[in-house]
């Protein structure tokens, strides 16, 4: 997940305005629309919410098997290069998620691009389908529901804690929107991103992914691979891992972190755990384990929970120079109020306007997953990882596999990527990335038939959310996209 607390309070691009909205079942009202034919150019026009970003539709179709069915207008947004003299084209970028609204985080992101890149391309982005003003999935799920659930049974062989949570939502998405549930998966939005492409009159695009969005980097450059240009994976996900595999892959990434973000707060940098942060720690989490703490109120029902505050743990070590909010939550929930753990949680599940993500995230993660371990083997998983990872490995299972114990099979699902004719991409891991772990880059690179890992030594969710003013890797992510080439594979910033 790309993790957004550094743009709370930032509105909209106004991306959907006269787009077709989506009914209160979820499904897309924008099925009475002309079938998609030839795809039309782009009719740009400036955002109501920031005239210097340029707003604009692509029709899709929302079955490529049937195209003439049913169709989804996606919202697209811009930022024209600086230098119209020397154009480079458009660089694409996909924020992650799965399920973030690319058109919301636009206007944070133009300023962390290298100066090179910005002066050079168009940057281009749009909310994926079923995403933000792009047909949302709106299932009915309260973020606050499956963001509380412990991520450990409480004795070998009993389900996910989270079971009953996420089979309401499954039940849910079908009941509500079975005409575009299915429909929501990285391949179909592969197929999406093309049209964008040809909507550009681009024979070739370049492509910034990060996070989630490395995966469908990945199966674009599978299913388009000479129409890619040049392509960026920045927090790399192990696309071929199974669900399993990728928890397995994170608890330890998990686990350093938060050690590291427990083990650097010390009370000479105004951290307010004591003289012992880990035993502070450990002692809370058996506290709520014991007793959860009441609901925060204001429609909030929830009780606040361990699952709380591990979601809350992975979104502090996930943004770096949060300024001790977590730790300062873990003092208000050891004095019985639990709401800024749940305040910090919720960043996880919500958007940058406050629209509840998990319905969208569940569905793609569901959707590409070829297997769906069932609700008894992910909690003996979940027992199995907390053994070796006490302080926070054990969440990994719930944050990578949760919703999908109780979701239909993958129609679609992501098996095998092997972008044979893609042209040579840079892949991007940081040695302290909590989310998607360096194994997880090096793994990808090798698909590639010329991938170059590139490492940054640093904290935090991949390297333009956490490290983008490192001059060394602006210089290798310029040279690069600017037609300089890669750099050898190992390449190492710190």
């Amino acid at each position: 997940m790309v993790v957004l607390v550094l743009v709370a309070g930032c509105g909209g691009t106004g991306a959907g305005s006269g787009m077709p909205s989506t009914s209160s079942s979820g499904a897309p009202t924008s099925a009475a629309l002309p079938p998609p034919g030839p795809v039309e150019p782009i009719a740009w026009k400036p955002c109501p919410a920031d005239v210097t970003i340029q707003c604009g539709t692509v029709l899709v179709p929302v079955d490529y098997l049937h195209p003439l069915r049913m169709s989804i207008s996606l919202a697209v947004t811009q930022v024209r290069s600086l230098d119209a003299s020397d154009p480079g084209g458009a660089l694409v970028f996909n924020p992650g998620g799965p399920g973030e609204s690319g058109n919301q985080i636009l206007p944070v992101l133009v300023d962390r691009f290298p100066a090179a890149i910005h002066q050079r391309f168009d940057l281009v982005t749009f909310d994926p389908r079923g995403t933000g003003a792009s047909d949302p999935l709106r299932c009915g799920t309260a973020p606050s529901a499956l963001i509380s659930v412990d991520p450990v049974p409480a004795s070998a062989h009993q389900p996910l804690p989270g079971t009953p949570a996420f089979t309401a939502m499954a039940r849910a998405c079908r009941r509500r929107a079975a005409s575009l549930a299915p429909f929501i998966d990285t391949t179909n939005t592969a197929r999406d991103l093309d049209r964008i492409r040809q909507s550009l009159g681009l024979t070739r695009i370049s492509y910034y992914g990060m996070s989630y969005g490395t995966a469908l980097g990945s199966v674009y450059a599978d299913l388009f691979p000479r129409h890619v240009a040049t392509m960026v994976l920045d927090g790399a996900v192990d696309i071929n891992a199974s669900l399993t595999q990728q928890a397995v892959q994170e608890a330890p990434a998990a686990e350093q972190s938060l050690d590291h973000l427990l083990a650097t707060c010390v009370p000479a940098s105004a951290c307010p755990l004591g003289a012992d942060p880990r035993s502070f720690f450990r002692s809370l989490v058996a506290s709520m384990r014991r007793h959860p703490l009441p609901a925060p109120g204001h429609g909030d029902t929830e009780p606040v929970t361990v699952g709380d505050l591990d979601t809350a743990g992975l979104f502090a070590v996930s943004v770096v120079g949060s300024d001790h909010a977590y730790e300062s939550a873990l003092v208000a929930a050891a004095s019985g109020n639990g709401g800024p753990l749940r305040t910090l949680a919720l960043q996880f599940a919500t958007d940058i306007d406050g629209s509840p993500l998990v319905d969208a995230l569940w569905a793609i993660t569901c959707n590409d997953a070829p297997a769906h371990p069932g609700p008894v083997a992910a909690g003996d998983l979940a027992r199995s990882i907390d053994a070796r990872y006490p302080l926070i490995g054990a969440y990994s299972v719930t944050y990578t596999m949760g919703g999908c114990v109780a979701w239909p099979s993958a129609q679609r699902p992501v098996t095998d990527v092997h972008p044979t004719g893609a042209p040579p991409v840079m892949v991007i891991g940081n040695t302290g990335d909590p989310n998607t772990p360096l194994i997880g880059a090096r793994h990808l690179a090798t698909i590639f038939p010329a991938g170059s890992l590139v490492i940054w030594r640093g904290w935090g969710h991949t390297w333009l959310l956490s490290g983008s003013g490192d001059t060394c890797m602006q210089d290798l992510v310029s040279t690069y996209l600017t037609g300089g080439g890669l750099p050898a594979t190992g390449t190492t910033c710190n």
